[in-house]
């Protein structure tokens, strides 16, 4: 049995409390015994993200409640923690346990700078456990579908791809964290970090990047990126200055020698050079539970994890933090 924590109680943490089921029933032996947030309150009341609000009236009554995280990690005989906190304290939850020997799933981004990052990599080493971050693109069916089609060239190579990530301003975070570009990075970290990873993980990291950014709301609440690679153009904008009743929106548009893939609101849809478009149908699946299932099996199989591996996350990171620094002075960044 795999006995387990969920550290932070907001918007992600309880989405990750209701996908428990769910993921147990996959995986089996797998037991959540305690759940900790700063915040008491959050335990009893709902919670907003830019999906919309999780809905309260949760029945907790069979697992220990924490406000303090070494309280829990000291009191409780765990395996692993999934952490869903501000960004400026994934590092220091993260090292926290693993210096305890628990494997970490930590929500994205992976940390708030990358000496942060390193040093969440080197724990893990360390300690000799898993580390994996939250990087749910690679588990959401439709940018699975997409990196296949790039992968086995069924429509040839890619000639430009674009991607686009919109939303209203979070001012639903714990005391407005997510308005401190110190504390969150702003939309280029917080947001903006799923197409950078996604880039990452379909085309490699580029050569350079060159970005532009707006600082209406709050530092970087939006930002457009050119990402140079060799042999395609490769753009990605990340916004999260709309206005409250604006909806958020994950969107792409990839095209082809021989046909051009985009998603929107009307779903995955390809359309053919030579005439005619269709809609293209997806394995359903739910990435947030997904990313938790092959989590948990890499841990109970010792297996080493490979769709999602933290060196990864640590590199898109770095990619991130490249183009803030781009639209910070105004020049190509070269990714070292």
């Amino acid at each position: 049995m795999l006995n387990f924590a969920i550290i932070g109680f907001g918007g992600l943490g309880k989405s990750h409390y209701r996908n428990v089921s769910e993921v147990a029933a996959k995986v089996k032996d797998m037991n959540l015994v305690a759940i900790c947030d700063v915040d008491e309150a959050s335990f009893h009341t709902q919670t907003a993200t830019n999906l919309g609000a999780v809905n309260d009236n949760l029945d907790l009554s069979a697992y220990h409640l924490y406000t303090d995280v070494e309280e829990l990690l000291d009191k409780e005989k765990l395996d692993f923690v999934i952490t869903a906190i501000p960004t400026y304290v994934h590092e220091k939850v993260a090292v926290m346990a693993m210096e305890r020997g628990l494997h970490v799933f930590s929500e994205k981004p992976m940390a708030i700078n990358r000496e942060q990052a390193e040093n969440m990599l080197a724990a893990a080493r360390k300690n000799n456990v898993k580390l994996m971050i939250g990087q749910c693109l690679r588990y959401w069916p439709e940018y699975v579908a997409l990196k296949d089609i790039i992968e086995s060239k069924k429509y040839g190579n890619v000639i430009h791809a674009d991607f686009a990530r919109i939303s209203a301003t979070p001012l639903w975070s714990w005391r407005n964290w997510m308005m401190d570009e110190a504390k969150s990075g702003g939309a280029a970290l917080d947001m903006h970090v799923h197409d950078v990873d996604f880039i990452n993980w379909a085309f490699g990291a580029p050569k350079a990047v060159t970005s532009v950014a707006t600082h209406f709301k709050c530092p970087y609440d939006s930002i457009t990126t050119v990402y140079d690679y060799d042999d395609m153009f490769v753009t990605a904008t990340g916004d999260w200055g709309m206005p409250a009743d604006y909806p958020f929106s994950g969107s792409f548009t990839v095209k082809f020698e021989k046909a051009t893939v985009t998603l929107n609101a009307d779903g995955m849809k390809v359309y053919h050079e030579g005439g005619g478009n269709e809609v293209l149908e997806v394995p359903a699946g739910d990435a947030y539970v997904n990313e938790i299932i092959d989590f948990v099996t890499c841990i109970r199989e010792n297996k080493e994890i490979t769709i999602n591996h933290p060196e990864s996350s640590c590199q898109s990171l770095k990619i991130a933090l490249a183009e803030k620094e781009s639209a910070r002075t105004g020049k190509k960044v070269v990714l070292a």
